[in-house]
């Protein structure tokens, strides 16, 4: 037992396994770094994320507000030829006057010749021509055949002009005599005009815009126009834009840059307006982002080394208080940060508390009334806040129609809320065919609805409220009390330069209107 208690005794001592102060300080660092480097790295995909959606977001506005733009200016160019068309001189056939007066025309629109041709497709006036020389025989486009057939304008594609010899673009409207269409009076545009008219709207430096007929042909551009017009649009884009009527997605120029595109098609023309944000826009930040992520990561590990036993304890600190979070985020719940002064937590945080109130704010917008299909209170506003930024620019004037269903309160109380809904939208329906396409009506709640009229001064829109008087007064199916509408009118930028006064100022009216009889307009004017 003696030699046993020896033996253990003399046995060696287990020495535990030990570390090198460099390996022990390099772990240190390491654990250290490495969550704070993957939070900046969480913190930077993020920002990308979000940032990359608002790009998306202001293309998709601009493509919208240009086509707005464009339409509303190829309504003025057709209701001008219209105009032209029913002339004096034109109807008695006294072509040398009404040449004379359609190159006057031509000068005060974003035309650039008118051609008068024959059911055969020849050229009786041609306002690039001198009147009684030599006109080209043939050369007007087959789709203007359809002016004689439909009596409604038709709007060409591109093809090359005799007189031109450049890409042009035709809007044609049937002249009448006696119930018959004697002429078609056409318009020639070139696609540099169509190019100016975009550019009124000041695009942010590198961003692109071109408007696309509907087969995907590239019309007109704001950069490059005579380099790429009549080429078809870049295989994605075209393929989208024959798909959806609106979208976005990422794609390249003609050129080869890469862009952020949306795109809107018109409902008036049916061309698409496409918008592109360069992707360098969030590509270049992204970049720089890593690139620092990289450098402090090197200078944190260097640094890290030597700083190791001194801040041991407050980088022991800072990691524990890294671990909730990172967990409560792997799991998908809400990250809840603890007064922390390192700064990748405090980005998480707040790009993360970010996207949840962009995506809570983005859920809680309703863009359109559900019972009349009409835009909402909120889509409403936002569309007069976009027409007063294009109008403070070009000058033009827009009203604001504050309109009221008098008498709706009976049909609730007589018919029930059922033949109130039935008014609703049978007054929303009539309001929409009594407007411009390019124009705007709403529902604001109850039988408050608005109308905005772009580019309408204050005789356009009494001149519309009055029709909507009318149309909004007469008789309603099933209701036998008594349904009319009294209508004020707010002129921008005589009645305000706000949203809010524009908008009070109309209700001011509508209120006068009421209280001085209903069935009624009055202006603030």
């Amino acid at each position: 037992m003696a030699d046993g208690q020896g033996i253990a005794a003399g046995a060696p001592a287990r020495t535990p396994r030990r570390y090198s102060m460099r390996t022990g300080l390099l772990a240190l660092v390491v654990a250290c770094i490495s969550p704070a480097l993957v939070v900046a790295s969480v913190a930077v995909y993020e920002s990308y994320v979000i940032q990359k959606e608002r790009i998306f977001r202001d293309t998709i506005f601009l493509a919208r507000n240009l086509t707005a733009i464009l339409d509303r200016e190829l309504t003025g160019v057709e209701a001008g030829l219209k105009m032209l068309a029913s002339s004096p001189d034109l109807v008695a056939g006294n072509l040398v006057d009404f040449h004379e007066r359609a190159r006057e025309a031509a000068r005060f629109q974003i035309v650039d010749n008118y051609v008068l041709t024959d059911r055969d497709g020849r050229q009786l006036i041609n306002t690039r021509v001198p009147f009684g020389n030599p006109l080209p025989a043939s050369g007007a486009p087959v789709e203007l055949a359809r002016v004689f057939q439909t009596r409604a304008p038709v709007l060409t594609g591109l093809f090359t002009g005799e007189a031109s010899h450049s890409p042009t673009i035709v809007l044609g409207v049937p002249v009448m005599r006696s119930d018959e269409v004697v002429y078609s009076l056409n318009v020639g545009i070139l696609p540099e005009r169509i190019g100016n008219v975009l550019g009124r709207r000041t695009l942010p430096a590198g961003w692109i815009a071109a408007v696309l007929d509907g087969s995907g042909t590239i019309v007109a551009r704001t950069r490059d126009t005579s380099k790429f017009v009549g080429q078809k649009a870049v295989p994605a884009l075209a393929r989208a834009v024959l798909q959806e009527s609106e979208g976005s997605l990422e794609t390249v120029t003609k050129e080869g840059t890469p862009v952020y595109t949306a795109f809107s098609r018109s409902s008036l023309s049916g061309w698409t307006v496409a918008a592109g944000a360069p992707m360098t826009l969030v590509t270049t930040d992204l970049y720089r982002s890593i690139a620092w992520i990289a450098l402090g990561t090197l200078f944190a590990f260097g640094l890290g080394l030597w700083l190791a036993l001194r801040l041991a304890n407050r980088l022991t600190a800072a990691v524990q208080g890294l671990v909730a979070p990172a967990l409560a985020l792997g799991k998908g719940r809400a990250v809840e940060l603890p007064g922390t002064r390192v700064k990748e937590v405090a980005e998480v945080g707040g790009a993360m508390q970010q996207a949840s109130r962009m995506l809570a704010h983005a859920q809680h917008l309703a863009h359109f009334d559900p019972l009349t299909g009409l835009c909402n209170r909120v889509l409403f506003s936002e569309l007069v806040l976009r027409e007063l930024a294009v109008a403070q620019r070009s000058g033009e004037s827009f009203a604001i129609l504050a309109i009221d269903l008098d008498g709706f309160k009976a049909v609730n109380d007589m018919h029930g809320h059922a033949a109130g809904d039935a008014v609703l939208q049978e007054a929303a329906e009539r309001m929409a065919e009594a407007i411009r396409v390019s124009d705007v009506a709403a529902r604001l709640g109850g039988d408050e609805f608005a109308v905005l009229l772009l580019g309408a001064n204050k005789e356009n829109a009494r001149l519309v409220a009055e029709a909507l008087v009318e149309c909004l007064s007469q008789p309603y199916p099933d209701i036998n009390t008594a349904v009319s509408a009294s209508v004020g009118v707010a002129v921008f930028p005589q009645s305000g330069v706000v949203l809010r006064q524009l908008l009070e100022r109309a209700d001011v009216a509508l209120y006068k209107a009421k209280g001085e009889g209903k069935r009624r307009v009055v202006s603030d004017l």
